[in-house]
């Protein structure tokens, strides 16, 4: 089985178009040693340029990376000037049964680019997304819902909450940068962003 970390540089290798079986595996070992502790923008373009002059791949590195910043430039400049009152608090579930409560400076920081004010108090939610594990989370789902703290937040009142369905969402910082960005825009601010992930990588839970 794949460590994050293996996960992590083949994601990058395939999306910089770069074939892993011709790297030389000292080369290959060198990039799988190095453990990035990505929670922005900057730690991930810092790391992309370490592959990239790892393997002197300058000019594949600076496309992806402009498309990086490209992208997140974009969700930054629309929310702007969106008040902080017009920010969802977001709570995010990693585990129902037990409950276990995302605390990822990584998806964190992905959550306040996207648009929303992430927490950790389940009574303070606007939004509430619970990271999805099959059919599963669905069975306990009404037992999540049905928790004081849960049931007295505004995310309860407004019908706003959301499932993950790729168990993996967030769980491997900087795997699916801009792609995790788009699904959380799309759910904190509809009004702004439409990227096509719903149904495909969230969907909204009905309550009513």
């Amino acid at each position: 089985m794949q460590s994050n970390q293996e996960k992590l540089v083949a994601h990058i290798l395939d999306q910089l178009n770069l074939n892993s079986a011709a790297i030389p595996a000292e080369t290959y070992n060198k990039l799988l040693s190095v453990q990035p502790q990505i929670v922005d923008i900057d730690d991930m373009i810092t790391y992309v340029k370490g592959i990239g002059n790892d393997l002197n791949a300058g000019d594949k590195t600076a496309t992806f990376i402009e498309k990086i910043e490209d992208e997140t430039n974009i969700l930054i400049h629309k929310l702007k000037f969106i008040s902080a009152i017009d920010r969802p608090k977001v709570l995010v579930v990693d585990q129902i049964e037990p409950l276990e409560i995302n605390r990822s400076a990584y998806l964190h920081e992905a959550i306040k680019i996207a648009g929303g004010i992430p927490v950790t108090t389940e009574s303070e939610a606007d939004k509430i997304i619970v990271i999805g594990h099959g059919e599963q989370t669905f069975i306990q789902l009404p037992k999540l819902l049905n928790t004081p703290a849960i049931t007295s937040s505004k995310a309860i009142e407004l019908d706003q909450v959301f499932i993950m369905t790729d168990k993996q969402f967030a769980q491997i910082p900087g795997y699916n940068y801009l792609k995790e960005l788009e699904a959380l825009a799309e759910i904190l601010q509809p009004k702004y962003f439409v990227y096509g992930h719903e149904g495909n990588d969230w969907l909204q839970f009905q309550l009513n």
